[in-house]
């Protein structure tokens, strides 16, 4: 069975970062959950903290004919794997120790081998198919060992030194933040050692650039190491050897590797882990938080234009309205004629007779004043509608508009942590709520009815209109069957008829009469005038009100959605904001540890 890292080879301090380390991952991983990651994140933060109890990990990557598998054997310094000039390692190849040769494919397509080879015994190596190998579903299986990897040996070929392929895996696994030491093999195939120093500076260039800092370069040759442990005992084989340069190699991986080192580099590994999310997912918060606020400034907008709506509405309508006062002050006018033209003595049999006066006071002074309010509030019912119509189909236009644009976002990979997998849940609920709003507004304007709404509207209005006519004490005719009266009878409202009854006692009194009823007629049309504006305005502002609840729920799921992620996105960002500086100062207490002096480290392995 092959060696496990266990708390037991730990100093005190490194058991406190060791159980710090995971705590931190358990809170980033709820941290995640909630914030709907993506599975392979939340697996791979998983795999790190499993692999603590793992034995030290080392990954060996590079292209399928870098020579890789026999790196691996002249490391071991026995033939463990197959080698050859097409792509041999066919699955990733987890090597482990074990006290006999044995080999096993597990079900997720993962190849163990057990191997008695002593450099196993504290190191376990994975072998992973080519960076540009034809089985491209490997590449899955390698990116999840890279994140648990404790040490990275990035393999490239002399003859084919730092590809494009071997540069992209290189920057996929150099946000890690891994250990990576480059081996350039086949260094045999240069002729000199001038070539051998010029190809290992073409290597270090692009490394450092890449990496943003210069790795370990070692030059080697797998062939001309295995050829020396194959040859008989002599100079020959160390000659061999020597050539080969595997030698610094191996001395600097037992140097690094010892138990402390193994120790340090098993410490970072999931802090490193964890840094690369929680910069990951930092990112993806802003991304989230812009997004929403994008999503806030739409309701905001929609907001501030329906009140701006409806606020020009309010003006517009107080100007229609007015057309009342037109009206009212058309029979004013006319009445005050009337009066003018009946009130006399010379009218006194006219006068008597009731019916006819009331007749010519209708046909002379109402005229076509209850056509005209008619006509009126038939042009407020329609402009009513029409502005009602216009509006729902501005809010449709918009939203449509925002719908498209965050899709159209979303399809051209504008937002990464979607595609990612991240907040997939979270893309759908917006979407889905957008598209909600968008049908809505959408169904309404196609079922708006503009005649049915206007009847319904009218209807409405001049019922109230009737009832307030009716209440009234003058009386004006509006036509299909509601009436205004100013009175019950002309000769009534005026007082004309007691003024013709005075008059046989007075002729003096008559005038006095005639301007009493002008007064009247006056007070009492302004009142009507402003009686029916009132009501006008309070069916404005009923219909006005409920148009706004229609629209208010429209929004609500948007504007609840809106509300409710902001504010989840807001305590997660403070929960990944304190993980990352509690990361921070953990990889500084992990940098801190000290190499353990060889009698502490001998006394602890007795």
């Amino acid at each position: 069975m092959s060696s496990s890292f266990s708390s037991s080879i730990l100093r005190s301090r490194e058991v406190d970062i060791l159980t710090t380390e995971r705590q931190l991952a358990h809170e980033l991983e709820d941290c995640l959950r909630i914030f709907e990651s993506s599975a392979e994140d939340a697996q791979t933060l998983r795999g790190v903290t499993d692999a603590l109890q793992e034995p030290f990990l080392l990954v060996v990557a590079g292209e399928f004919n870098a020579g890789k598998s026999a790196f691996i054997n002249a490391m071991i310094g026995e033939k463990v794997l197959e080698e050859g000039v097409t792509p041999t390692t066919a699955h990733v190849t987890l090597l482990r120790h074990g006290e006999t040769s044995a080999r096993h494919l597990r079900p997720d397509e993962i190849e163990e081998v057990w191997h008695p080879a002593t450099f196993l015994r504290d190191t376990a190596i994975v072998d992973t198919p080519g960076t540009n190998a034809v089985l491209r579903h490997h590449e899955q299986l390698t990116s999840e060992f890279v994140p648990r990897s404790d040490f990275v040996l990035f393999v490239t070929s002399a003859d084919r030194p730092f590809t494009e392929s071997e540069r992209l895996f290189m920057e996929r696994i150099r946000n890690w933040g891994k250990k990576i030491v480059v081996v350039v093999n086949k260094i045999d195939l240069l002729r000199t050692n001038e070539d051998v120093a010029e190809v290992t500076g073409f290597v270090r260039q692009h490394a450092t650039t890449l990496l943003g800092s210069t790795p370990d370069i070692f030059p080697i040759s797998s062939r001309l190491a295995q050829e020396g442990r194959q040859a008989q005992a002599g100079d020959a084989g160390i000659a061999l050897y020597e050539q080969s340069r595997m030698g610094a190699l191996r001395d600097y991986l037992l140097r690094t590797l010892d138990e402390s080192g193994r120790t340090h580099l098993k410490l970072l590994t999931p802090l490193g882990v964890i840094q690369r999310l929680l910069v990951k997912y930092v990112g993806a918060a802003e991304q989230r938080r812009t997004l929403l606020e994008e999503d806030a400034r739409t309701v905001a907008t929609i907001e501030t234009q329906v009140a701006e709506h409806y606020a020009e509405m309010a003006c517009a309508f107080e100007q229609r309205v007015r057309v009342v006062d037109d009206i009212v002050a058309g029979i004013r006018a006319r009445g005050d004629v009337f009066l003018d033209e009946t009130v006399r003595l010379t009218n006194v049999a006219q006068l008597l007779r009731r019916d006819a006066v009331r007749a010519r006071f209708e046909q002379e002074v109402v005229a076509d004043a209850p056509q005209e309010v008619e006509t009126a509030v038939h042009e407020l019912i329609d402009w009513i509608v029409g502005q009602e119509h216009r509006l729902w189909q501005d809010v449709n236009e918009y939203i449509t508009r925002r719908r498209q644009a965050s899709s159209a976002l979303t399809a051209s990979g504008g937002d990464e942590h979607v595609l990612g997998g991240i907040g997939a849940t979270f893309d759908y609920n917006r979407r889905s709520t957008l598209q909600k709003v968008a049908t809505s507004a959408s169904r309404t304007l196609q079922s708006y009815d503009r005649s049915m709404e206007s009847a319904e509207l009218a209807n409405s209005l001049q019922g109230a209109v009737a009832q307030t006519a009716l209440a009234g004490a003058a009386g004006v005719g509006l036509g299909v069957g509601v009436v205004v009266l100013v009175g019950t009878t002309a000769a009534d409202i005026t007082g004309i008829t007691a003024g013709i009854a005075l008059a046989v006692l007075g002729l003096a009194v008559l005038p006095l009469h005639k301007s009493r009823a002008k007064a009247q007629l006056d007070t009492r049309t302004r009142e009507l005038a402003e009686r029916v504006k009132a009501t006008l305005r309070e069916q404005f502002s009923r219909e006005i009100t409920a148009d706004k609840q229609r629209l208010a729920e429209a929004l609500a799921p948007y504007s609840r959605f809106v509300k409710l992620e902001t504010e989840r996105v807001g305590q997660v960002r403070e929960t990944l904001d304190r993980l990352r500086d509690e990361a921070a100062e953990l990889r500084k207490q992990v940098d801190g540890v000290t190499v353990r002096p060889a009698t502490e480290t001998a006394a602890q392995t007795a």
